[in-house]
């Protein structure tokens, strides 16, 4: 041994594997194979590796089978649920990551994991006497082998929270220390092994009696003189199930002389990291955010980098000033050099060289708008590059003139990879190619080159996934349409802003002394620590079906709603979260993020977030204002039309169902729509088999939940959470549906039983999405998988549609030079249009928003007009 301080490590690696699969949510590699318990256990191996620094390092696992204590006691574990098949099928890939990392692993036939760490810890202890072990675990059983040299790396709570135990924590955990824990495993039992102990002593007596008296010998050893330390109740119980103390603490010790179980100290050196062998295994496992964790990794990869690619060496650099004299055709590749949101320098790349523009010392903005604008209108080539729209804004120009034809990469990856969390320029670089580092510490020439890859790359599989025409077509030509947008912005009338935010404020200071009128005392409202103790301690509101914590009965708005009508406080907690949360997100908050350039908000659409198709909004996100109570839509009221404008928004009319009514070819929906009849109130009389004037609010209500809900794939508890009914109602009120629209529901057989075949399912314009939980074995993931199978040919196709139509009116709106498309949010469009082109325009949108798509029922499309947003 070459360091004078050994330190050995041994990871409990069932114990790791279990605790990473519950804690974290559910992770697939593309092709559907599940992996969330493999990136835990990764995870926590570089935390090892990097935190503890052992000198030494190994891995023991459960072999399967039964163990020695199966003979001892038949019931041992019985209790036990037999685990996901997705857990155990990440078992063999978790040993390709140990190995991958050089990692010994050591298993016994008819022991437990924890028998082999036992023993291989003891035999290194005894034979050298300058180790130092540390176990690493989830498993509180083997605190039980703490001592001055071995300690417990163990993992407290989900893969994070941390706790290092030595003797002295152990006695700070249990009032004992560690050479009692198996003591207190006889006593107390352990009902997640099935271990018995002594019925009918539980935590506190077990411990009073261990610290009185002493081991299980010592305290069975008073129990036989009476000893009066003994309350005669525990002296019975303790006397008629001393067999089963006995063989619960031969259950709980851990083993430390397992035969068979040779260690060498040598061979379990812990050697460095195989660069090449963990590259691989990460790009298999998809975890390429991990190799950020790996030390050495980037420094290794930019060394090793130019010998990897080398086209980048091929590449001749030339510094140039503008775009006109370079004479660009083709493939033209192009990457944003930046500092601080700031553009420092353009790099192309174009018939194998490297143009580098950089930027001037002094107007520096005004110099990449030009630059940027020549770039995008320059004829005849195909500009690549990721986040086009986040370059093309650097134009300043809301209405760009865009000539080039694009490719961005990171809207293909998006396309290709809906699962993934991430698309920006590292993510998708360290996907697509295993030797890259972090994307700024490249040269912008290995960059370039790479973008040249992933075009040829990404090309080729749009191809074979048959998207290609969906991102040519649809997502490459909405790219300018989103800058400009992003470019307008919308008015802001602050003064009502200002007004609704002194309003809102009294409106909180009234509701506060509301809730503390109710609760007798003042409190602080928006603490959940003070609230729970209000409502359940002091006002012993009732606690049944109220999900409780480590730290009490939970006050969340889904537990709080089980409340109404128990006590007039409730309501007036609902109503101070509310206005509160307005307050915090959009009242007091809009008003400065106002430009004050434009003296508008500018917000930013994401193309590549929902896995749907659908955009989302960012800084500030305008597509989630509540709209379902008052106030919300207020907000919306101080959004407005410049002097001169009003805002027009154009809207699919119930165009998921009438995409639903297409899909399922249901004849009962098709007429339905045909007809004009309004749907909720046309299922409502199909459902229940009475005339449509007989429907009534509660009916058609009702009705209307479940036309929607069915698109989402809701079941019986979710219409008896969201209309009143019980679930034996709900169930029925289902069942009748489907019967009375029996295509939608042979449309939804079908869906699920090809989206199982196949893996995906598709939108009416090719959009795939991938559904690797359809074949989990997990129940709630197969039922979510399910969900999203159902929704997403409807949502998505909507999501398609509406990107289409903001494309075509986009064409129109040439002809008008002062009308700006603004927003999009879920269905609409919205416009601000000079007051004089109102009465043209609104047919002429509604009749190019119709004829987006030809479906089996009418597309219907309502144009509104106002002066605010709230008017529409």
């Amino acid at each position: 041994m070459t360091n004078p301080k050994p330190l050995f490590a041994i990871i409990d690696g069932n114990a790791i594997i279990h605790r990473a699969y519950h804690a974290l949510p559910p992770l697939t590699t593309k092709d559907g194979t599940m992996v969330n318990a493999v990136y835990g256990f990764t995870s926590m191996l570089l935390k090892v590796i990097t935190e503890i620094k052992p000198t030494h390092l190994v891995v023991s696992f459960d072999v399967a089978g039964g163990t020695f204590r199966d003979d001892v006691y038949e019931d041992y574990k019985a209790t036990r649920t037999k685990s996901d098949q997705d857990l155990y099928d990440q078992i063999p890939l978790i040993y390709d990551v140990v190995e991958a990392f050089g990692v010994p692993i050591f298993t016994k036939e008819g022991f437990e994991a924890d028998d082999v760490i036992g023993t291989v810890v003891k035999k290194l202890n005894d034979k050298y006497k300058d180790l130092q072990s540390v176990i690493v675990t989830g498993d509180m059983d083997i605190l039980q082998l703490v001592n001055e040299r071995t300690t417990v790396f163990s993992l407290r709570k989900g893969m994070s929270d941390v706790v290092r135990y030595d003797a002295e924590k152990v006695t700070e955990r249990y009032g004992f220390g560690p050479e009692r824990v198996i003591d207190y495993k006889a006593l107390r039992g352990d009902t997640s092994d099935n271990i018995p102990g002594v019925k009918g002593i539980g935590e506190k007596t077990a411990v009073q009696l261990l610290t009185n008296i002493g081991t299980l010998d010592d305290i069975y050893k008073a129990v036989k003189k009476d000893d009066e330390r003994i309350k005669p109740r525990y002296l019975k119980l303790l006397k008629e199930y001393e067999k089963d103390a006995y063989m619960s603490y031969d259950l709980a010790t851990i083993r430390t002389d397992v035969k068979g179980v040779n260690v060498n100290l040598d061979e379990c050196e812990w050697g460095g990291f195989d660069y090449g062998a963990i590259r691989e295994t990460f790009q298999k496992f998809e975890f390429l955010s991990l190799l950020k964790r790996v030390p050495g990794y980037t420094n290794h990869v930019s060394e090793d980098a130019s010998e990897k690619d080398g086209v980048e060496e091929k590449i001749e650099s030339e510094a140039v000033e503008g775009i006109a004299e370079l004479k660009l055709k083709g493939d033209v590749m192009v990457y944003a050099e930046e500092d601080a949101g700031k553009l420092v320098a353009l790099h192309l790349k174009a018939n194998k060289k490297h143009f580098a523009l950089k930027a001037p010392e002094e107007n520096v903005e005004s110099w990449a708008s030009g630059l940027v604008q020549k770039l995008y209108e320059t004829k005849g080539v195909t500009l690549i590059g990721h986040d086009l729209k986040h370059i093309l804004r650097y134009a300043h120009d809301c209405r760009p003139n865009v000539q080039v034809n694009l490719f961005d990469v990171m809207v293909a990856s998006y396309l290709l990879s809906t699962g993934e969390r991430s698309h920006d320029l590292d993510a998708v670089l360290q996907r697509e190619f295993a030797d890259h580092g972090k994307s700024k510490e490249e040269k912008p020439t290995t960059v370039l080159s790479r973008l040249s890859k992933l075009h040829t790359h990404y090309t080729k599989e749009l191809k074979e996934e048959t998207m290609y025409k969906l991102f040519i077509e649809v997502e490459m030509p909405l790219i300018p349409v989103l800058s400009e947008m992003e470019c307008e912005g919308v008015e802001l009338d602050v003064k009502f802003f200002e007004k609704m935010s002194k309003d809102v404020h009294k409106s909180i200071d009234s509701l506060t002394k509301k809730i503390h009128n109710a609760a007798g005392r003042e409190f602080n409202v928006s603490s959940s620590v003070q609230l729970r103790r209000v409502l359940f301690e002091e006002m012993n509101l009732p606690t049944e079906n109220i999900k409780k914590g480590k730290t009490g009965y939970s006050t969340a708005a889904s537990e709080l709603e089980k409340l109404r009508g128990k006590h007039s406080i409730i309501k007036y907690i609902e109503e101070y979260r509310e206005v509160t949360k307005l307050q915090n997100t959009y009242i007091d908050v809009l008003p400065t993020l106002v430009d004050p350039k434009t003296n508008r908000v500018h917000t930013t659409f994401n193309q590549t977030i929902a896995a749907t198709g659908r955009l989302s909004s960012v800084n500030p996100n305008l597509q989630n204002i509540p709209t379902r109570t008052e106030l919300g839509r207020k907000i919306r009221n101080g959004f407005v039309a410049k002097e001169g404008c009003v805002l027009m928004a154009a809207d699919y009319s119930q165009i998921e169902l009438r995409v639903a009514a297409h899909l399922s070819k249901d004849k009962e929906l098709i007429r339905i729509f045909k007809e004009g009849e309004d749907v909720h109130t046309a299922t409502a009389a199909t459902i229940h088999r009475i005339p449509i004037k007989d429907v009534t609010k509660q009916i058609r209500s009702t009705a209307k939940e479940v036309n929607f809900g069915v698109l989402y794939g809701m079941g019986a508890f979710g219409l008896a959470s969201r209309t009143g009914l019980t679930i034996p109602e709900a169930t029925e009120f289902i069942e009748s549906y489907f019967a009375a629209f029996s295509g939608v529901k042979a449309y939804i057989d079908t869906l699920l039983k090809n989206a199982k075949e196949n893996g995906y399912v598709e939108t009416l314009f090719g959009r795939r999405r991938y559904v690797p939980e359809l074949a989990s074995s997990n129940f709630q993931l197969r039922a979510a998988g399910e969900r999203m199978a159902v929704n997403m040919p409807m949502q998505g196709t909507v999501a398609d549609m509406v990107k289409v139509a903001m494309i075509n009116v986009r064409k129109e709106l040439e002809n008008y030079p002062d009308v700006a498309m603004l927003l999009q949010v879920h269905d609409e469009i919205i416009l601000e249009v000079p007051e004089k082109h109102v009465k043209k325009l609104s047919k002429t949108i509604e009749t190019i928003m119709q004829d987006v798509i030809k479906l089996e029922v009418p597309v219907v499309v309502n144009v509104h007009t106002g002066k605010s947003w709230g008017d529409l």
